[in-house]
């Protein structure tokens, strides 16, 4: 017998899940079965492992249906910081040593229970190999936890 479907915020996947290509539009979507205005933060990893160390770790922090904030750590990996962040939509760019994200081409769309968020990334070339994409939501109450959606394999 089936158990209960799982409530509260939850990682829907990414588009595309497999790339070979270091300048790429990426587009992730979590769910909340509370509703997108439950989701409080959602976390981007790619890495070879679940580490912000060295890793392309980003947060974003939705404001609305349609902004919020994104924070890039750096490249010592703590997620208590520093950032290097920027508003959606917005302009310029955030990055570090392994990847830049331009807010030309990137955007954030919430509707019902989905939350979309379109990144125009770019990763560096000394961040070369297979990396595997892990996404997380959480809600103030709930975490979705870790979960690997994606490869791509930087030339």
């Amino acid at each position: 017998v089936p158990g209960a479907t799982p409530s509260g915020p939850a990682v829907g996947g990414v588009s595309p899940g497999r790339s070979t290509s270091s300048a790429q539009t990426y587009t992730f979507t979590f769910t909340d079965t509370n509703g997108f205005a439950d989701l409080a933060v959602m976390n981007v990893l790619i890495n070879n492992a679940i580490s912000g160390i060295g890793a392309c770790y980003i947060a974003f922090v939705p404001s609305g249906a349609l902004s919020g904030s994104l924070f890039l750590v750096d490249n010592a990996g703590n997620a208590a910081g520093p950032f290097a962040s920027m508003t959606l939509p917005g302009s310029g760019s955030v990055s570090n040593n392994q990847c830049g994200i331009n807010a030309s081409g990137s955007s954030v769309s919430g509707n019902g229970n989905i939350l979309t968020l379109t990144l125009n990334m770019t990763l560096n070339p000394s961040f070369f190999g297979n990396k595997v994409i892990y996404m997380a939501a959480r809600s103030n109450a709930l975490n979705s936890g870790w979960q690997a959606m994606g490869t791509v394999n930087v030339p």
